[in-house]
């Protein structure tokens, strides 16, 4: 950009000398008075050229300037479980590690600002147990944040981000597995396992939800970043689910919520 910009320069002031001269002869101006004219100009062209561009474009140097659009790929591990309220019979929720990955693009609004979306594949688990249960649960997803982020730091050397935004989660496949505290007690056939879990009675949960996150996170100068997030759903799952199936009102209201931990690589 330096070069463009400086050969820009060089070219205006040929343009300049060259019209300089064509209204140098239409007005009949002496020789002498025309060499004068010419004379300065190529000083001041000379001067251009001989002046150190690396002082005289500092402001526009390639470090001091944000990458506009930028994108790159994230990986990492996640814990989820489930916030519940309203709570009518005993239940809890236990966190279990899940895996993440996927990718971002980057919007630089300004050095200190950005927009970031991200797409993510999620596969998440956690136990919840109810009065007379557990439950296991494990899912796979995508989601959808989109942060608004504040970076300190410089941009060729690293930089800390951190902020905010909103996100949304589709869930393509899950399954829950019941364990009761009684095996004998599960009406009907059914298998237990090692665990103690009923695998041959899975049923599905629709578990779609948005909400709100949170990120902060560190990029290296090479590109590699550390980021962790939280995402805190705003929607009650158990009374979306209750809703499709015609049931009555859930005996809990529950909102996911999930920690993670990624790495990341932008490309320069």
């Amino acid at each position: 950009m330096k070069r463009i910009l400086i050969l820009s320069i060089i070219a205006c002031v040929a343009l300049c000398l060259q019209a300089q001269e064509i209204h140098q002869d239409s007005v009949n101006i002496t020789g002498k008075g025309e060499h004068h004219v010419a004379q300065a100009f190529q000083k001041a062209a000379d001067a251009i050229v001989a002046w150190d561009t690396e002082t005289m474009l500092d402001s526009l140097d390639q470090e001091n300037l944000p990458r506009i659009v930028s994108g790159g790929v994230l990986a990492g591990a996640n814990m989820s479980n489930f916030i519940i309220t309203r709570n009518r019979k005993t239940m809890s929720s236990y966190m279990k590690v899940g895996a993440e990955f996927g990718g971002f693009i980057d919007f630089a609004l300004s050095k200190h600002f950005a927009i970031q979306p991200q797409v993510l594949f999620t596969a998440q688990e956690n136990y919840f147990s109810v009065t007379d249960s557990a439950n296991h649960l494990w899912s796979f997803g995508m989601e959808i944040p989109v942060y608004f982020l504040g970076r300190f730091g410089n941009l060729q050397q690293g930089y800390v981000q951190f902020g905010g935004g909103i996100f949304t989660h589709f869930t393509f496949a899950s399954n829950i597995a019941n364990r009761y505290r009684n095996f004998d007690e599960i009406p009907g056939p059914g298998t237990q396992h090692s665990d103690g879990y009923d695998y041959s009675r899975l049923y599905s949960l629709h578990n779609n939800h948005f909400g709100l996150c949170l990120m902060v996170g560190y990029e290296f100068w090479f590109g590699m970043q550390i980021n962790a997030s939280y995402k805190v759903s705003l929607s009650d799952i158990a009374g979306f689910y209750s809703e499709m199936k015609g049931q009555p009102v859930a005996d809990a209201l529950i909102y996911p919520q999930s920690v993670s931990l990624t790495l990341g690589y932008r490309w320069k």
